[in-house]
């Protein structure tokens, strides 16, 4: 399992981060992607991706981050995503 972190910028500007873990970063990419306009579920939050002005997603060493633990990461749920266009 590898960790990542993912900030998204909103329209406004606002930056938050959300913590995932996947299996690889090209795997993590094409599940954001497909969502990129509506809702992203993990199993920690829902990140409302739909006025996401844009995004981005690092790999990061948990040895490197002291304060963060293997509880704090969260997988995506492809079961609760959507995108809006998908709903019309």
């Amino acid at each position: 399992m590898r960790y990542f972190i993912l900030y998204v910028t909103d329209k406004l500007g606002f930056t938050d981060e959300y913590y995932l873990k996947g299996k690889s970063m090209p795997d993590m990419i094409n599940q954001i992607g497909k969502y990129a306009d509506g809702h992203l579920a993990t199993s920690k939050k829902l990140i409302i991706t739909h006025n996401a002005e844009y995004g981005f997603i690092r790999e990061i060493n948990l040895d490197l981050y002291p304060h963060l633990s293997k509880k704090d990461f969260g997988m995506i749920n492809e079961a609760k995503c959507y995108n809006y266009p998908d709903l019309l």
